[in-house]
């Protein structure tokens, strides 16, 4: 039988050996995770040294991915008629120009199918449409994981996290706080709703094994459809 230790979102490939006499963490070239021990070695022992290394695995993580973060997510041009997506929903970039004398404007706002951005606000456009997003998905994750957590059957944290996640839509972690790329805000609200009971799933059956699926397909009957589309098209946002 082959042993796995799940740690938060992580989940390790363990490979025992006789010859090893302490545990040790590899992220390997195909970004797996493999927890190698000695042959007697406690399970409980090496997930609380994976709790201690999070941050270290994390960014080994990240800068093994760095390639494919950026051929997941294109990255936007800031230029007049660059196409934006909100909640699934696409508008056309159109660049405003601010009189310093005049009322405050924001930097983001969407005028019917454009999303107005204040020109002199370019070149820090992908960190302003971060911002934006980030405030956005605050409100709305909180109550969208408000909504299915009931259904699920689960308790979360009372509150999400909204933050940069690489290549990945959302995580959740062993203390019920669910995590969420800010870039979820440009999927159908639809899709949004099967990422959400997707992590709130994970807070009841912590891998992927067919009770998990059973379990989301026992919520959202047609959640394939909303895989399959956001495996499909979720780069191209």
């Amino acid at each position: 039988m082959n042993e796995t230790i799940r740690v938060e979102d992580l989940t390790f490939r363990v490979k025992r050996s006789e010859r090893r006499k302490t545990i040790g963490l590899t992220v390997e070239r195909d970004a797996s995770l493999v927890a190698h021990l000695p042959k007697g070695a406690d399970m409980g022992q090496a997930s609380e040294l994976i709790k201690t290394k999070l941050v270290w695995i994390h960014q080994k993580l990240a800068a093994h991915k760095v390639t494919r973060r950026e051929s997941v997510f294109r990255r936007p041009e800031f230029i007049d008629g660059e196409g934006f997506f909100f909640l699934g929903k696409h508008y056309r970039l159109k660049l405003i120009d601010v009189d310093s004398s005049g009322p405050p404007t924001p930097t983001v706002s969407f005028d019917g199918d454009r999303l107005l951005f204040r020109r002199e606000q370019v070149p820090a456009g992908e960190k302003r449409i971060a911002e934006y997003y980030t405030r956005a998905a605050h409100p709305y994750l909180n109550d969208t994981v408000h909504r299915w957590k009931k259904i699920v059957g689960v308790d979360p944290a009372r509150y999400v996290q909204v933050m940069e996640l690489g290549f990945r839509w959302a995580s959740c972690s062993s203390d019920g706080t669910l995590n969420f790329h800010w870039r979820i805000m440009q999927l159908p609200p639809q899709v949004i709703d099967y990422v959400a009971v997707h992590e709130l799933t994970h807070l009841k059956v912590p891998d992927h094994s067919p009770a998990f699926w059973h379990e989301v397909s026992r919520v959202l009957p047609n959640y394939q459809t909303h895989r399959k589309w956001l495996r499909d098209k979720g780069g191209e946002l």
